[in-house]
């Protein structure tokens, strides 16, 4: 992916899409792009909008509980909405 497009505040999507490629390989390429999905003024619609599609996607959702990249109990303290869909086990239909 193109690294430079991370920094760009207009390519919020596409933080989304890098971050969601990092955790599903569970290993980092550039620890530096990686963070930096996490720290432009938009983290936190970056963070819900992972947190979301891992709702709706068996492989992501099993890859955010086990990833070593990220502290999956921290994002989730933040979104109680969505923390408690992840405690009980389901796999709602949540609209982004």
């Amino acid at each position: 992916m193109y690294r430079a497009k991370l920094y760009d505040p207009a390519a919020h999507a596409y933080r989304i899409r890098y971050a969601i490629g990092c955790i599903l390989r569970d290993r980092l390429v550039n620890e530096g792009a990686f963070k930096v999905c996490f720290e432009m003024l938009d983290e936190a619609e970056v963070i819900r909008a992972i947190l979301s599609r891992g709702l709706k996607n068996r492989r992501l959702r099993t890859a955010l509980e086990r990833s070593h990249l990220i502290n999956l109990t921290c994002w989730l303290l933040r979104f109680p909405d969505l923390a408690e869909a992840y405690v009980a086990g389901e796999m709602p239909s949540i609209e982004e």
